[in-house]
């Protein structure tokens, strides 16, 4: 008797999953996805002050992820390029779902690469201006941007993304980050 390779169950979570998204989430993905996070669970994601993972606004689910003049900086996925590719990676998109509440809510999300964990020394920075990107204030909105990244990047390097106050005096917040890679 053959085994089964793909249980039936699995299958169908997987299908209802994909239905799940949206064509509008999936048009700003570009290459592999990496990661993709609701802030319901923060798994792979770093953290010093919970109070960033908020239950006041969401996206989708419970929480988002805050910042404002109580918080600096939002959680951060951590991973080195070699862990998120084998392949060098030439490109990474972010995509999120944001909630600006005016133009002087000035937060970016951020894409940060350093040499190594143990040597913060920058070898790329790219940030994008959530005013810039957002078409209104005060409503969810899906935000995207590639990040081409230089060919110094190596596969040791450490790879952040984060929301970020900038200067901000009321709360910003993102749900739903997806990241993803091109090589």
């Amino acid at each position: 008797m053959a085994k089964q390779l793909i249980n039936p169950a699995s299958l169908m979570i997987l299908g209802l999953l994909l239905a799940a998204c949206s064509d509008k989430d999936a048009a700003a993905v570009q290459g592999t996805v990496v990661t993709r996070n609701d802030f319901e669970s923060i798994q792979g994601w770093n953290g010093t002050d919970d109070a960033t993972i908020s239950s006041e606004r969401a996206h989708s689910g419970k929480y988002a992820v805050r910042v404002g003049p109580a918080n600096e900086f939002g959680y951060t996925y951590i991973r080195s390029l070699g862990k998120m590719s084998i392949a060098k990676v030439k490109a990474v998109t972010v995509s999120a779902w944001v909630w600006v509440p005016s133009a002087q809510a000035t937060s970016s999300l951020v894409v940060e690469i350093t040499h190594s964990p143990e040597i913060n020394k920058p070898v790329f920075y790219g940030r994008m201006p959530l005013v810039d990107a957002v078409k209104k204030f005060k409503e969810w909105q899906q935000v995207s941007q590639t990040f081409t990244l230089p060919d110094s990047v190596q596969t040791t390097n450490q790879f952040k993304c984060y929301l970020w106050r900038a200067g901000a005096t009321e709360n910003v917040y993102a749900d739903d980050i997806t990241i993803s890679i091109s090589n």
